[in-house]
């Protein structure tokens, strides 16, 4: 049986790192703003769990050391199939998914399905409050995968869309998984899409950036999220 550890149960800078580049400000200082120039909240602080949350907030660590080893297999997993391939999707960057979790705790609500509420949730008031999010199912439809074959285009497609087919095959036979999605969080060309009174915003807020999360993610049975996380940068 596995065991946790300190780590387990404190912030991770490793965990961290997945979203590091969600976070930085790249030199625009605009003082106390959690969102200076990205779409992360400076703020923001990764458990070796996964777990997201805000610096000073008090965070309830409950887990399950099966679950937490069964995400960091699942993600890993997952990761190894997309190997050193660009997130891309229109990305002026040449960056790979990494492993990214977030397991729940025993005594968490279980969620049935994955939707933009869930995603909000478990980013614990972390993603800038006007970003778009969508919300897709893992499959060769909707936005997601047109930008991935927007990427095709003009390349080897089958060759190109191999690794893109076998992930979502993957997330599509696992056992472990009562739902699985992709999730686009924020979009240059459509940020604020009129959902959102500017006079709401908090006064911290900042600019919109130009680093905007992409993953692929499944829920297990338990409630937690296990999968791969990129992102793509539009300026």
């Amino acid at each position: 049986m596995s065991q946790l550890t300190l780590k387990d149960f404190t912030p991770d800078p490793q965990r961290l790192a997945v979203l590091a580049e969600c976070i930085a400000d790249y030199g625009i200082d605009e003082g106390n703003s959690e969102w200076t120039n990205n779409i992360i909240s400076k703020k923001t602080v990764v458990y070796g769990s996964g777990v997201i949350a805000k610096q000073g907030e008090i965070v309830d660590h409950n887990v399950d050391p099966k679950e937490l080893e069964l995400c960091q297999q699942l993600a890993d997993q997952v990761c190894q199939i997309m190997g050193n391939i660009d997130v891309g999707m229109g990305s002026e960057s040449s960056t790979p998914f990494q492993p990214f979790y977030i397991v729940a705790n025993i005594d968490d609500p279980i969620p049935e399905k994955i939707d933009i509420e869930l995603i909000r949730s478990k980013f614990a008031g972390t993603i800038f409050p006007p970003a778009t999010i969508t919300v897709e199912p893992l499959e060769e439809a909707g936005i997601w995968w047109s930008e991935v074959l927007e990427d095709a285009d003009g390349s080897e497609e089958e060759e190109y869309l191999q690794p893109w087919r076998e992930m979502i095959a993957w997330f599509q036979t696992q056992d472990a998984f009562k739902d699985t999605v992709f999730v686009r969080i924020g979009d240059y060309n459509v940020f604020y899409q009129g959902q959102y009174n500017e006079d709401e915003f908090p006064e911290d807020i900042g600019d919109q950036g130009c680093v905007f999360p992409r993953f692929a993610v499944g829920l297990s049975h338990h409630g937690s999220l296990a999968g791969i996380f990129g992102f793509t940068v539009q300026t």
